[in-house]
C-alpha cells in the first residue's frame, strides 16, 4: 500500500511538471495522472538497465501548438522566425503573468488580445516549428516568463515592436 502511494505521488509530480501551468491541462483524477505519464517512443529514452524511461522534453498539447501556430500566421511574416519566437513568448508571458488568462487558449482567444488569430488561419510548417520550440522551452522552464515583454504592435520591415508596458514608447 505504501509503495502504491509513493508511486502515485511521483506520478502526480511528473504529470504536473510535464503539463505545467494550464489548469485545463491538469488531470482530473489520480487514475488519469498515472495513465497520462506513460512514455512514448518519441518522448522517452531508456536507461542503461532498460527498466525505466526518462522524458526527454516536455509534452506540449497539440491543441496549444495549433492555437499558437494559427496566431503566428496572423501576427507575423513568415520571413521573420525571431519575430515569431517573440510573439510566442508574449503569449506564454501573459499566461505566466496571470492577468491575461490562465491558459494558452484563454490568452489567445480573449477579445482584443491577438487580432491576428483566426480559427481558419492555415499555418506554415515554420509557424508550427516555432510554436512547438517556444512552448517546449516554456514548459521546460516551469512556465516561468520567457523574457520581459507582454505587448507588441506592428512595426516596419515586417517586424513587430515588443514592449513591457502597454503605453511604453
Amino acid at each position: 500500500m505504501g509503495r502504491k502511494i509513493l508511486i502515485l505521488s511521483v506520478a502526480l509530480v511528473l504529470v504536473f511538471s510535464l503539463y505545467g501551468c494550464s489548469s485545463s491541462m491538469q488531470p482530473e483524477s489520480s487514475e488519469e495522472a498515472a495513465a497520462s505519464i506513460a512514455p512514448t517512443e518519441s518522448s522517452a529514452k531508456p536507461t542503461a538497465d532498460n527498466t525505466e524511461s526518462i522524458p526527454q522534453s516536455p509534452v506540449v498539447p497539440e491543441q496549444e501548438i495549433e492555437l499558437v501556430a494559427k496566431t503566428l500566421r496572423g501576427e507575423c511574416y513568415d520571413d521573420q522566425p525571431d519575430d515569431k519566437r517573440e510573439v510566442v513568448k508574449v503569449i506564454c508571458n501573459r499566461v505566466s503573468n496571470g492577468g491575461f488568462g490562465g491558459s494558452i487558449e484563454a490568452v489567445i482567444t480573449a477579445p482584443g488580445q491577438f487580432h491576428g488569430y483566426r480559427p481558419g488561419n492555415v499555418p506554415t510548417a515554420n509557424d508550427y516549428a516555432v510554436a512547438r520550440e517556444v512552448l517546449e522551452q516554456w514548459y521546460a522552464n516551469g512556465c516561468a516568463p520567457l523574457g520581459e515583454y507582454l505587448f507588441f504592435s506592428s512595426g516596419s520591415d515586417h517586424k513587430n515592436i515588443f514592449r513591457r508596458d502597454w503605453k511604453e514608447g
